[in-house]
């Protein structure tokens, strides 16, 4: 292999693909990074045999080859530089660097020995925008399950609704649903459930991008491919492979009430404010009780610990319907506003041991609910 590569599309591919390359010491080929010179492109490759990621850079290709070196070791060296064009050569296992003032060589490894990052064959296909889809995930990702016991809600779900694409997450105590509008109706109905780690690799991968793209998505019985293009050509630029998570995902829409006996409109900045300053006397369950009264047209929050003391706090609101008294987490109910954009949102119960429903005023594309806690 020999080729000149520019320094920033070099780091920012190995910033890219640097976080699925961890340490391992059972396997120590997994925390390499795959260096693979083909036509005009050099492709970096990592994966944790979980998560597969290919990124291609535009270089000058004067010989095809490909290496393994150690992923940590040549992105420190790469940060370091300050030559605008780095020359990258092998000899025998080997990786030689060189700049106007610097060169280096770093012992490698056998490319031959690095995993297979495969590429099934895929029969569905969807395409979205990079900065909605991320926006989106973004927003329910946080709100899977940890545990291992039910491994289908340890991961988001995604379906497909005609043209829409709804992103779904749930721990049993919240649930949040995103839904967005695709490029186009896909050819089939899908459904299928990311790990949690993988959502959040696609935000950081997807997340950084200047230029607003379109996303290819290719899903089997147990993967998902992500493709992006580059700007420059029509050659990929990203392909993020994961696996999928087996099982059939809950049948949440359940749980979801569509009459309410109560709703409420208030500025979003307000209750976390009140949240924040009445959860300094929550108990150990982080509970705050909330009263609504649509006579006063306000919303009560109190929060109670025998160790500390109490404290209430009032706001108003704009209510209809019956009063309700309800228990709710502050930090799962906080971390419900986070996600809500709007500066009002609506609050909506069906019944005092109900669980709530979060919605943004002007955003009936995103819906948060929360169980109360019972006592």
């Amino acid at each position: 292999m020999k080729i000149t590569v520019l320094k920033e599309n070099l780091r920012e591919g190995l910033a890219a693909v640097g976080r699925t390359a961890q340490k391992n010491l059972s396997l120590p080929i997994l925390n390499s990074v795959l260096l693979e010179a083909e036509k005009n492109f050099l492709c970096l490759k990592t994966t944790d045999l979980e998560i597969g990621i290919k990124w291609w850079v535009l270089a000058k290709i004067e010989k095809e080859g490909k290496i393994a070196c150690p992923l940590r070791l040549f992105q420190s060296l790469i940060d370091t530089l300050t030559n605008e064009k780095i020359s990258l050569r092998t000899d025998d296992k080997k990786l030689l660097l060189e700049t106007e003032s610097f060169q280096s060589q770093i012992n490698g490894q056998d490319p031959e020995d690095f995993p297979i990052i495969p590429e099934p064959e895929m029969k569905t296909v969807f395409l979205v925008k990079d900065a909605p889809f991320v926006n989106g995930l973004t927003r329910v990702v946080d709100m899977v399950a940890a545990s291992t016991v039910k491994p289908e809600i340890s991961g988001v779900y995604f379906y497909s609704v005609g043209t829409q694409l709804k992103m779904v997450a749930t721990d049993s105590f919240r649930l949040a649903e995103k839904t967005l509008t695709l490029e186009e109706k896909p050819s089939q109905d899908f459904a299928f459930i990311v790990p949690q780690r993988a959502c959040r690799e696609l935000i950081n991968i997807f997340g950084e991008k200047e230029k607003e793209s379109v996303l290819k998505f290719y899903i089997s019985a147990n993967q998902v491919l992500v493709e992006s293009l580059m700007t420059e050509t029509a050659h990929p630029k990203v392909h993020f492979l994961s696996r999928l998570i087996e099982g059939e995902y809950p049948n949440y829409q359940e749980i979801i009430p569509h009459d309410f006996r109560l709703k409420a409109i208030a500025l979003r900045s307000d209750v976390l404010q009140n949240l924040k300053t009445v959860s300094l006397f929550s108990n150990k369950i982080n509970e705050i009780k909330i009263k609504i009264d649509s006579k006063k047209q306000t919303i009560e929050f109190s929060g109670q610990n025998p160790e500390i003391g109490q404290s209430t706090s009032v706001l108003s609101a704009q209510i209809e319907g019956e009063g309700v008294e309800t228990s709710f987490n502050w930090r799962f109910l906080t971390e419900g506003l986070s996600q809500i954009r709007d500066k009002e949102f609506i609050f909506s119960l069906s019944q005092d041991e109900g669980p709530a429903v979060l919605t943004p005023k002007e955003d009936s594309s995103y819906l948060y609910l929360l169980m109360p806690l019972r006592l």
